[in-house]
Parts: C-alpha cells; structure tokens; sequence
C-alpha cells in the first residue's frame, strides 16, 4: 500500500489517529480509479482500527461506486524542499522530506440522518464558537441542503505512515536540516521543523 524503509515507519496507531485528526483534509481514492478530496472526521473508538466520517456532493458521481467498496485515502501532513546545503556531509542531494498516513477500508453510504448527524460533528470541531455557527444553519435550511450532499461512512482495515524526516542520516546532517528549517519563514517548513523537534530529530 505504501513504500516505506523500515527506520521511516510510522506505525503507532494512537500516534496516525492523533496525525489524521491533525491533518484531516484527506484523498478518497477508488477503483476504477476515481478520487475525491475531502475533510474527514475520525472516530478513533469506533471499530478495529477507527472510523472516518465524510460527505461528498451529491452531483459528484463518486459517491455512486462506493458502497460496499475497498478504498483508500491519504492524508498528508508537512513537507518541504531540503538543500545539500544544508547537510554537514561533504556529499549530498536535494531531497523532499515529508509525513503522510493511508488508510484502507471498507466504504458505506449514509442516510441524510445520519449524514446530517454527522456534519454537525464536523462543525463542532472545527467551529470555535458553535452557537454563533448555527444561526447561519438553522435545522429546515441544513434539511435542505442535505439533499446535495451523501454521507460516507470507511471502516478503516488498514493503515500506515511514512515518517521521511532524514532518520538515517547523521546527527549533524539532521541538525542542519532542523536549523534550516526553522529559519525558514514558509508555513511548511515550520510545521516540518516542528514535527522534527517532536520526534527529537536534529533538535536536540
């Protein structure tokens, strides 16, 4: 499912649940091949492995090949661009470092109540102030509009990770990497910084 050197699995299953709820706009890929991209909301408890909630719109034709269908959907966290610059070994090559989790699972379709149930969750997870949100949705026009949207339940099978962060390079090589990153204003690069010093590589 994915091609991953052993020192750059990321395989603890609480660890990939924290990593999806983190970086929760995923892929949904099917077969024949057909992908659509989508906030998910994890359920962690639910099942083996966890549950992923969405909705796709109801005029995107996706959503007709997927009940009862194997599928995937990836989720991608920080990367960035690395120089040989960077590195204290006299040799090098530019490189991309990044982190990513794939899951695999079973796909079901939903019905509006539990599609409407759903979203709500959603909300109240990415709404601060769920209230005030509300107002804008009051129970007849989300009614409405959940006609436009099926609801998409995966009971997740499998899932993996890949951690590209430069493990199997030296000390002094991932202290380059950090130190370069960290200075460097971009979004992305911070985040990867970040998720370097976490893990204690090249930041300690």
């Amino acid at each position: 499912m994915l091609y991953c050197p052993p020192q750059m699995v990321f395989a603890d299953k609480n660890a990939l649940h924290d990593f999806i709820e983190q970086h929760s706009f995923g892929t949904l890929i099917s077969t024949p091949f057909f992908c659509s991209h989508l906030p998910w909301l994890l359920q962690r408890d639910e099942g083996e492995h966890g549950v992923l909630y969405g909705h796709i719109a109801r005029q995107n034709p996706h959503w007709r090949q997927l009940e009862k269908q194997q599928v995937l959907i990836t989720f991608t966290g920080p990367q960035a661009y690395i120089s040989p610059r960077w590195y204290y070994s006299e040799l090098a090559v530019p490189t991309w470092n990044y982190a990513v989790a794939q899951v695999q699972g079973q796909a079901e379709l939903l019905a509006e109540a539990a599609t409407i149930a759903n979203l709500a969750q959603q909300v109240a997870k990415y709404e601060p102030d769920v209230a005030a949100a509300m107002v804008k949705m009051p129970n007849v026009y989300q009614q409405k509009l959940a006609a436009g949207i099926v609801g998409v339940k995966v009971n997740i099978t499998e899932f993996s990770g890949k951690l590209k962060l430069g493990q199997h390079r030296s000390v002094a090589d991932q202290q380059g990497v950090f130190a370069a990153l960290s200075a460097n204003p971009e979004p992305e690069a911070q985040a990867l910084a970040a998720l370097m010093q976490q893990l204690q590589l090249g930041a300690g």
